[in-house]
């Protein structure tokens, strides 16, 4: 009897272990910020619906553009000014997940292994990889960039801080006639 209760025990401890020491919760918490991403971030974008996509962000959003010299730029007034400048001058918009990234098509990471000394698994910052494809809509020109950014989600769901790293050098080109 003994022995079946250690059994039990420990079936029971190796059942409630959390996955390469990542909790359900977070695994749960990831999967649903990186749905928010994909159904109102980007389809937001490709379906033309501005406010899909700006309902992602907290009113006190902190966003590191990909410019030169970039620097935070606070407040959901300046991402919204963001988006309606995408919307006004880009069309067919459509969004390659994990494009231009080699070896893998997967386009959502979070937390990291490496540094050991370091290694995290918290699912509220979200890595993104891919590649856009626009059209603008004044020239007809068509391109494509890559796009990485690093999403930082509040307990609320939203996007608090955003890092965005994207060749933009590209992009100027279809403003030329």
């Amino acid at each position: 009897m003994k022995k079946i209760s250690i059994l039990l025990m420990i079936l029971f401890i190796s059942c409630e272990a959390p996955l390469n020491g990542i909790s359900e919760d977070d695994i749960n918490t990831f999967e649903i910020n990186v749905a928010t991403l994909k159904n109102d971030f980007i389809k937001g974008y490709e379906e033309g619906d501005y406010d899909k996509v700006v309902s992602i962000f907290a009113d006190s959003i902190q966003w590191y553009g990909p410019g030169i010299n970039s620097e935070m730029l606070k407040g959901i007034d300046i991402l919204k000014e963001n988006v309606t400048f995408w919307m006004e001058n880009f069309e067919d918009i459509s969004f390659t997940e994990g494009g231009g990234l080699p070896g893998t098509d997967i386009g959502f990471w979070g937390g990291n292994v490496y540094p050991t000394d370091q290694a995290m698994s918290g699912p509220n910052n979200v890595r993104m990889y891919g590649t856009w494809n626009v059209t603008n809509s004044n020239t007809g020109k068509a391109v494509s960039f890559k796009h990485y950014l690093v999403w930082n989600f509040n307990e609320d769901g939203k996007v608090h801080t955003v890092t965005e790293y994207a060749d933009v050098g590209g992009l100027l080109s279809t403003f030329d006639q």
